[in-house]
């Protein structure tokens, strides 16, 4: 899924997508109210506060170390929740015939 993110915009990234996604959705293509079906971002949320816990890092070594061990300290559980709540969300996207969502 693009989001109009720099890094996904990128005409290198997008030429990198068409060349290895035979049917990858050009930037200009992906519809611009496309609900969100992405669990990911709550994750990336929690791994951030986790991160943020810890003293600030000063060298680059130790910021991968803080992240491995945050994302090691993440419950499985959460992941879990995470997996199984897709199928709620898809059918809420469909139930609006790919609307808007407000999730």
């Amino acid at each position: 899924m693009q989001d109009g993110a720099p890094p996904y915009a990128a005409n290198l990234t997008q030429r990198w997508c068409i060349e290895h996604f035979p049917r990858f959705w050009r930037k200009v293509e992906w519809p611009g109210n496309s609900p969100d079906l992405t669990r990911i971002g709550k994750l990336w949320s929690r791994l951030k506060d986790r991160v943020g816990q810890m003293a600030n890092a000063t060298k680059l070594e130790y910021l991968i170390l803080q992240v491995k061990s945050a994302w090691a300290g993440i419950d499985p559980d959460i992941l879990e929740n995470l997996i199984c709540s897709m199928h709620a969300k898809i059918q809420h996207v469909l139930d609006r015939n790919g609307g808007y969502t407000g999730k």
